[in-house]
Protein backbone atom coordinates (compact mmCIF):
# COMPACT_ATOMS: atom_id res chain seq x y z
CA UNK A 1 0.00 0.00 0.00
CA UNK A 2 2.01 2.80 -1.11
CA UNK A 3 -0.26 5.78 -0.40
CA UNK A 4 0.59 6.93 3.27
CA UNK A 5 -3.11 8.27 3.50
CA UNK A 6 -4.46 4.95 2.58
CA UNK A 7 -1.06 3.12 4.78
CA UNK A 8 -2.89 5.42 8.03
CA UNK A 9 -6.30 4.84 7.30
CA UNK A 10 -5.93 0.98 7.13
CA UNK A 11 -4.67 0.87 10.56
CA UNK A 12 -8.51 1.75 11.92
CA UNK A 13 -11.42 -0.43 12.46
CA UNK A 14 -11.72 -4.11 12.20
CA UNK A 15 -13.92 -6.27 9.16
CA UNK A 16 -17.40 -8.68 9.65
CA UNK A 17 -17.72 -10.95 6.70
CA UNK A 18 -21.75 -10.22 5.93
CA UNK A 19 -23.75 -11.60 3.37
CA UNK A 20 -22.75 -9.85 0.30
CA UNK A 21 -19.16 -9.37 1.54
CA UNK A 22 -16.74 -8.64 4.02
CA UNK A 23 -17.33 -4.41 5.47
CA UNK A 24 -15.11 -2.66 7.54
CA UNK A 25 -15.96 -0.56 11.11
CA UNK A 26 -15.26 0.77 13.91
CA UNK A 27 -17.18 0.64 17.22
CA UNK A 28 -16.13 2.66 20.16
CA UNK A 29 -17.89 3.58 23.58
CA UNK A 30 -19.49 2.09 26.77
CA UNK A 31 -21.45 -1.12 25.82
CA UNK A 32 -24.63 0.08 27.94
CA UNK A 33 -24.29 4.18 25.52
CA UNK A 34 -27.54 4.67 23.40
CA UNK A 35 -26.55 3.22 20.37
CA UNK A 36 -25.28 5.22 17.68
CA UNK A 37 -25.06 5.02 13.69
CA UNK A 38 -22.96 7.03 11.76
CA UNK A 39 -23.58 6.20 7.91
CA UNK A 40 -21.34 8.25 4.79
CA UNK A 41 -22.10 9.76 1.81
CA UNK A 42 -21.89 8.39 -1.79
CA UNK A 43 -18.52 9.18 -2.39
CA UNK A 44 -17.42 8.99 1.04
CA UNK A 45 -15.79 6.78 3.52
CA UNK A 46 -15.93 6.32 7.60
CA UNK A 47 -13.03 8.37 8.07
CA UNK A 48 -15.64 11.55 7.47
CA UNK A 49 -16.65 11.03 9.93
CA UNK A 50 -13.21 11.54 12.38
CA UNK A 51 -14.28 14.76 13.99
CA UNK A 52 -17.21 12.97 15.42
CA UNK A 53 -16.79 9.79 15.80
CA UNK A 54 -14.70 9.69 19.17
CA UNK A 55 -16.36 12.68 20.83
CA UNK A 56 -19.86 10.83 20.40
CA UNK A 57 -18.54 7.68 22.01
CA UNK A 58 -16.17 10.02 24.67
CA UNK A 59 -19.77 12.03 25.66
CA UNK A 60 -21.22 7.87 26.53
CA UNK A 61 -22.66 7.05 22.93
CA UNK A 62 -22.25 3.47 22.08
CA UNK A 63 -20.78 4.85 18.05
CA UNK A 64 -20.37 2.41 14.90
CA UNK A 65 -19.34 3.77 11.67
CA UNK A 66 -18.77 1.58 8.43
CA UNK A 67 -17.35 1.56 4.74
CA UNK A 68 -20.66 1.24 3.03
CA UNK A 69 -20.46 -1.56 -0.09
CA UNK A 70 -17.66 -0.45 -2.59
CA UNK A 71 -16.41 2.62 -0.21
CA UNK A 72 -13.03 2.78 1.78
CA UNK A 73 -11.94 -0.52 2.63
CA UNK A 74 -15.06 -2.86 2.28
CA UNK A 75 -15.57 -5.19 -0.70
CA UNK A 76 -16.58 -4.10 -4.10
CA UNK A 77 -19.19 -6.03 -4.35
CA UNK A 78 -21.16 -7.49 -7.89
CA UNK A 79 -24.18 -7.33 -6.42
CA UNK A 80 -26.22 -4.26 -7.43
CA UNK A 81 -25.72 -1.06 -5.21
CA UNK A 82 -29.50 -0.28 -4.24
CA UNK A 83 -31.62 -0.24 -1.48
CA UNK A 84 -31.55 -3.46 -0.72
CA UNK A 85 -27.89 -3.86 -0.32
CA UNK A 86 -27.12 -1.12 1.84
CA UNK A 87 -30.06 -2.24 4.38
CA UNK A 88 -29.35 -5.78 4.42
CA UNK A 89 -25.62 -4.07 5.15
CA UNK A 90 -26.83 -2.11 8.00
CA UNK A 91 -28.81 -4.94 9.47
CA UNK A 92 -26.70 -7.33 9.45
CA UNK A 93 -23.54 -5.13 10.58
CA UNK A 94 -25.94 -3.70 13.74
CA UNK A 95 -26.60 -7.64 14.84
CA UNK A 96 -22.87 -8.34 14.20
CA UNK A 97 -22.01 -5.65 16.92
CA UNK A 98 -24.96 -6.93 19.00
CA UNK A 99 -26.85 -3.52 18.88
CA UNK A 100 -30.31 -5.52 18.99
CA UNK A 101 -31.74 -2.46 20.53
CA UNK A 102 -33.62 0.62 18.90
CA UNK A 103 -30.73 3.13 17.20
CA UNK A 104 -30.29 6.75 16.72
CA UNK A 105 -29.32 6.42 12.66
CA UNK A 106 -27.52 9.42 11.29
CA UNK A 107 -26.90 9.99 7.91
CA UNK A 108 -24.86 12.17 5.38
CA UNK A 109 -25.76 12.37 1.41
CA UNK A 110 -26.91 9.37 0.33
CA UNK A 111 -26.05 7.88 3.40
CA UNK A 112 -29.27 10.28 5.10
CA UNK A 113 -32.06 8.50 1.98
CA UNK A 114 -29.53 5.13 3.10
CA UNK A 115 -30.93 5.86 7.01
CA UNK A 116 -34.67 6.41 5.61
CA UNK A 117 -34.92 3.48 3.89
CA UNK A 118 -33.60 1.00 6.81
CA UNK A 119 -35.98 3.26 9.00
CA UNK A 120 -38.93 2.46 6.67
CA UNK A 121 -37.90 -1.39 7.08
CA UNK A 122 -37.46 -1.44 10.60
CA UNK A 123 -39.52 1.13 11.89
CA UNK A 124 -39.48 -0.63 15.33
CA UNK A 125 -35.14 -0.08 15.50
CA UNK A 126 -35.22 3.33 15.42
CA UNK A 127 -34.65 5.17 17.76
CA UNK A 128 -34.14 8.75 16.66
CA UNK A 129 -33.18 10.37 12.68
CA UNK A 130 -30.33 13.05 12.51
CA UNK A 131 -29.89 13.86 8.59
CA UNK A 132 -26.55 15.98 7.46
CA UNK A 133 -27.04 17.85 4.30
CA UNK A 134 -29.63 14.37 3.36
CA UNK A 135 -30.20 13.13 -0.15
CA UNK A 136 -33.48 12.22 -0.93
CA UNK A 137 -34.92 12.91 -4.48
CA UNK A 138 -33.19 12.98 -8.19
CA UNK A 139 -31.89 16.09 -8.80
CA UNK A 140 -33.59 17.71 -12.19
CA UNK A 141 -31.04 17.84 -15.04
CA UNK A 142 -28.80 15.76 -13.50
CA UNK A 143 -26.41 14.59 -16.12
CA UNK A 144 -24.36 12.54 -14.39
CA UNK A 145 -27.06 10.38 -12.98
CA UNK A 146 -28.82 10.38 -16.25
CA UNK A 147 -25.96 8.99 -18.12
CA UNK A 148 -25.63 6.15 -15.16
CA UNK A 149 -29.11 5.26 -16.24
CA UNK A 150 -27.69 3.92 -19.96
CA UNK A 151 -26.03 0.53 -20.59
CA UNK A 152 -22.90 0.83 -21.69
CA UNK A 153 -23.04 4.36 -22.16
CA UNK A 154 -22.30 5.33 -18.13
CA UNK A 155 -19.88 2.56 -18.21
CA UNK A 156 -17.65 4.35 -20.80
CA UNK A 157 -18.28 8.19 -19.48
CA UNK A 158 -16.78 6.56 -15.58
CA UNK A 159 -14.27 4.66 -17.59
CA UNK A 160 -13.52 7.79 -18.97
CA UNK A 161 -14.15 10.84 -16.63
CA UNK A 162 -14.67 8.86 -13.62
CA UNK A 163 -11.20 9.97 -12.10
CA UNK A 164 -11.79 13.85 -12.84
CA UNK A 165 -15.04 13.60 -11.34
CA UNK A 166 -13.88 12.32 -8.32
CA UNK A 167 -10.99 14.39 -8.06
CA UNK A 168 -13.25 17.51 -8.15
CA UNK A 169 -16.09 16.41 -6.06
CA UNK A 170 -14.03 17.58 -2.90
CA UNK A 171 -13.87 20.97 -4.46
CA UNK A 172 -17.43 21.18 -4.07
CA UNK A 173 -17.61 19.91 -0.99
CA UNK A 174 -16.00 22.33 1.40
CA UNK A 175 -17.53 25.82 1.91
CA UNK A 176 -13.89 27.65 2.92
CA UNK A 177 -11.51 25.42 1.65
CA UNK A 178 -8.23 27.54 2.58
CA UNK A 179 -9.09 26.60 6.32
CA UNK A 180 -9.37 22.84 5.02
CA UNK A 181 -6.18 22.44 2.88
CA UNK A 182 -5.33 18.25 3.80
CA UNK A 183 -9.27 17.76 3.39
CA UNK A 184 -8.84 16.51 -0.61
CA UNK A 185 -6.16 14.08 -0.57
CA UNK A 186 -7.98 12.55 2.40
CA UNK A 187 -11.44 12.50 1.17
CA UNK A 188 -10.03 10.79 -2.52
CA UNK A 189 -7.58 8.58 -1.48
CA UNK A 190 -9.60 5.28 -0.35
CA UNK A 191 -11.38 6.33 -4.31
CA UNK A 192 -8.47 4.73 -5.42
CA UNK A 193 -8.99 1.70 -4.71
CA UNK A 194 -9.74 -0.94 -7.85
CA UNK A 195 -13.62 -1.32 -8.49
CA UNK A 196 -14.69 2.39 -6.95
CA UNK A 197 -15.38 3.89 -9.84
CA UNK A 198 -17.50 0.65 -10.80
CA UNK A 199 -19.25 0.79 -6.98
CA UNK A 200 -20.02 4.38 -7.43
CA UNK A 201 -21.58 4.10 -11.38
CA UNK A 202 -24.02 1.24 -9.74
CA UNK A 203 -24.81 3.60 -6.64
CA UNK A 204 -25.90 6.48 -9.32
CA UNK A 205 -27.94 3.73 -11.36
CA UNK A 206 -29.85 1.75 -9.00
CA UNK A 207 -29.68 4.20 -6.00
CA UNK A 208 -29.28 7.64 -6.79
CA UNK A 209 -31.90 7.68 -9.64
CA UNK A 210 -34.87 6.40 -7.42
CA UNK A 211 -36.96 9.05 -5.64
CA UNK A 212 -36.66 7.79 -1.91
CA UNK A 213 -39.10 10.54 -0.96
CA UNK A 214 -42.31 8.14 -0.38
CA UNK A 215 -40.05 6.58 2.85
CA UNK A 216 -39.01 10.37 4.22
CA UNK A 217 -42.97 10.38 4.35
CA UNK A 218 -43.21 6.94 5.89
CA UNK A 219 -40.27 8.24 8.30
CA UNK A 220 -42.25 11.10 9.10
CA UNK A 221 -45.19 9.31 10.43
CA UNK A 222 -42.71 7.81 13.30
CA UNK A 223 -43.03 8.46 16.42
CA UNK A 224 -39.42 9.32 17.04
CA UNK A 225 -37.13 12.76 17.30
CA UNK A 226 -36.41 13.89 13.89
CA UNK A 227 -33.83 16.29 13.06
CA UNK A 228 -32.64 17.80 9.67
CA UNK A 229 -29.19 19.85 9.64
CA UNK A 230 -28.45 21.59 6.37
CA UNK A 231 -24.55 24.17 5.49
CA UNK A 232 -25.96 27.26 4.02
CA UNK A 233 -23.45 26.98 1.39
CA UNK A 234 -24.04 23.75 -0.14
CA UNK A 235 -22.94 23.30 -3.64
CA UNK A 236 -24.08 19.87 -4.12
CA UNK A 237 -26.94 19.18 -2.37
CA UNK A 238 -28.48 23.23 -1.95
CA UNK A 239 -30.49 24.34 0.85
CA UNK A 240 -33.48 25.05 -1.19
CA UNK A 241 -33.05 21.47 -2.29
CA UNK A 242 -33.35 20.59 1.92
CA UNK A 243 -36.07 23.06 2.54
CA UNK A 244 -37.88 20.82 -0.50
CA UNK A 245 -36.79 17.59 1.33
CA UNK A 246 -37.78 18.78 4.71
CA UNK A 247 -41.60 19.48 3.30
CA UNK A 248 -41.63 15.46 3.13
CA UNK A 249 -40.67 15.36 7.28
CA UNK A 250 -41.69 18.50 8.13
CA UNK A 251 -41.81 16.89 12.14
CA UNK A 252 -38.34 17.06 11.60
CA UNK A 253 -36.43 20.18 13.38
CA UNK A 254 -34.37 22.35 10.67
CA UNK A 255 -30.90 23.70 11.81
CA UNK A 256 -29.02 25.57 9.17
CA UNK A 257 -24.80 25.38 9.62
CA UNK A 258 -24.06 29.49 8.21
CA UNK A 259 -20.39 28.54 7.90
CA UNK A 260 -20.87 25.15 5.91
CA UNK A 261 -21.09 23.54 2.43
CA UNK A 262 -22.17 20.09 2.21
CA UNK A 263 -20.30 18.85 5.07
CA UNK A 264 -21.22 20.25 8.40
CA UNK A 265 -20.45 18.11 10.82
CA UNK A 266 -16.95 18.31 9.51
CA UNK A 267 -16.53 22.54 8.48
CA UNK A 268 -18.06 23.38 11.95
CA UNK A 269 -17.34 20.02 14.08
CA UNK A 270 -17.91 21.85 17.97
CA UNK A 271 -21.41 22.74 16.92
CA UNK A 272 -22.32 19.89 15.38
CA UNK A 273 -21.08 17.34 18.55
CA UNK A 274 -22.93 19.89 20.73
CA UNK A 275 -26.03 19.56 18.37
CA UNK A 276 -25.84 15.99 18.02
CA UNK A 277 -24.89 14.41 21.34
CA UNK A 278 -28.35 16.73 22.95
CA UNK A 279 -30.40 15.71 20.31
CA UNK A 280 -29.55 11.88 20.71
CA UNK A 281 -29.15 12.32 24.94
CA UNK A 282 -32.97 13.52 24.38
CA UNK A 283 -34.12 10.82 22.44
CA UNK A 284 -34.79 7.89 24.98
Amino acid sequence: MRNPILKEMAQHGEFASLSHGRVRFEVAGPDNGIPVLLVHGLAGHFHIWDHNFHVLADAGFRVLRTDLYGRGFSDRVQHPHNASLYIAQLDELLRYVNMHGRVSLVGLSMGGAIITRFASAFPERVRSMLWVDSYGMPIKGDALVGLSRLPLLGEAVMGILGGLILRKAPDRGVHRPHLHKGFKPWFTAPLKVKGTKRALLSSLRHFMAEDHTPHFRAVNEMDVPKLMVWGTHDRILPLSYGRQLHMHVPTAQFEEFRHSGHLPHFEEPEKFNQLSSAFISASR
